[in-house]
C-alpha cells in the first residue's frame, strides 16, 4: 500500500510517546495512545480499555522503575484509516547497571482518530 511520509511519521511518533509514556512513568499518556476500547495483550496478559491500560502501565512502573523499551524495525502498512504494524523490542533495566530483561515482537492494528493515530489492538509475544 502507498502511504505518505506524514502518515508514517504520524505513526512513528505514537511508537515514540508509547514507549516515553511507559519509561517516563506516565500510565495516562500511556493509555491515551490507544482507542477508549483499545486492547493490549501483554506477556503478563490481556487490558482492555483505557483504564485497564493505564493500571497494566502503573504497575510496570511501579515493579520495574528502572526500564527502557526500544523498538526496532518497525514496519507499516497503511489502507485510509486503518493501518497494521509490526516492531521489535529491546527491554532493558538501566538501575544498577545494564541488562536486557525482555526481547519479543509487537503485531499492531492502529486507525486515525480525531486526535491523530491510535492503536485499537497491539500485542506482544515475547521471544522465549
Amino acid at each position: 500500500m502507498n502511504f505518505s511520509t506524514d502518515e508514517a511519521l504520524e505513526i512513528l511518533q505514537l511508537y515514540a510517546r508509547y514507549n516515553t509514556a511507559i519509561d517516563g512513568h506516565d500510565p495516562k499518556a500511556f493509555s491515551a495512545c490507544f482507542v477508549g476500547d483499545g486492547r493490549l495483550d501483554s506477556s503478563t496478559g490481556i487490558f482492555d480499555g483505557h483504564d485497564a491500560i493505564a493500571g497494566f502501565a502503573a504497575a510496570v512502573n511501579s515493579n520495574q522503575p528502572g526500564m527502557r523499551h526500544d523498538p526496532t524495525n518497525i514496519v507499516l502498512e497503511v489502507d485510509g484509516q486503518s493501518a497494521t504494524g509490526s516492531a521489535f523490542l529491546i527491554c532493558c533495566d538501566v538501575q544498577g547497571g545494564f541488562r536486557v530483561t525482555a526481547t519479543g515482537r509487537y503485531a499492531d492494528r492502529l486507525t486515525r482518530t480525531a486526535s491523530g493515530w491510535r492503536f485499537t489492538q497491539r500485542v506482544f509475544t515475547p521471544d522465549l
